[in-house]
């Protein structure tokens, strides 16, 4: 039997009301069992239910694509909640295993990314992997789910990698030399020290200040209904025409 939760924007809340009403649905909270979570809002809003309720990667996510960068949606076109819900009911639809990374206690759908604490000066960094390591100077270091790579990872010159792809990718924000170049890697296991301290951003939120960060591949996966195809070159033209 299919139970809903519900996260929204805040201007949304009316729509969520209604879809409590008429549902039975209830308010995402990792003390209440359900089944599906209902996303009303776009990527952003995703990306807060999954900072504040980790619990989310224990159901299954519909994203009705309803903010203005919807990479993540459902549908290849906003769906209403109710139509949602009926294809969710009727098992109209199929779900898409997207990877994450897990890096001081915080967990990313798209990249976690390092900075110096003290702005306009580089950071001095090595990078550790299964591969070898590498060592150098740039404003900052992205590590990147394969999905995540058509956002943040996009204004590095990285590569768009396929979101079935089992790689983690590693670039570099301004670079002071032209030898670091971004790189795909088969590790689980990406460990970045530096020489001052510097600050860990999860998702773009603030996760933690240090000298030495280990990114993992992340043991949970988020599961994503998928009304008809997840036409990923699509989603990833669209995404960049948003930014």
């Amino acid at each position: 039997m299919s139970t809903f939760a519900v996260f929204y924007r805040p201007d949304l809340g009316e729509l969520a009301e209604a879809v409590k009403r008429e549902f039975n649905a209830v308010d995402l909270s990792c003390g209440v069992g359900f089944s599906h979570v209902l996303i009303l809002g776009g990527d952003g809003t995703l990306l807060e239910a999954i900072r504040r309720f980790p619990c989310i990667f224990d159901s299954v996510v519909v994203h009705l694509g309803l903010g203005r960068v919807n990479f993540y949606r459902s549908a290849e076109v906003p769906m209403p909640p109710r139509e949602a819900i009926t294809r969710i009911i009727s098992n109209d639809y199929k779900v898409v295993d997207l990877a994450t990374l897990e890096a001081g206690g915080c967990t990313a759908l798209n990249e976690v990314s390092f900075f110096r604490r003290e702005h306009g000066r580089l950071l001095s960094f090595k990078i550790l992997t299964e591969e070898g390591e590498i060592a150098g100077r740039a404003d900052g270091v992205i590590v990147s789910t394969p999905h995540g790579t058509s956002g943040y990872v996009v204004s590095t010159y990285g590569p768009i990698v396929d979101y079935r792809a089992d790689v983690v990718v590693v670039s570099f924000v301004a670079p002071f030399t032209l030898f670091l170049r971004p790189l795909v890697l088969s590790s689980r296991r990406v460990e970045v020290e530096v020489g001052e301290e510097a600050v860990m951003a999860c998702d773009g939120r603030e996760g933690g200040v240090g000298r030495r960060f280990v990114v993992e591949r992340g043991k949970r996966r988020l599961r994503l209904a998928v009304f008809g195809e997840f036409n990923f070159l699509n989603r990833v033209m669209e995404r960049l025409r948003s930014l």
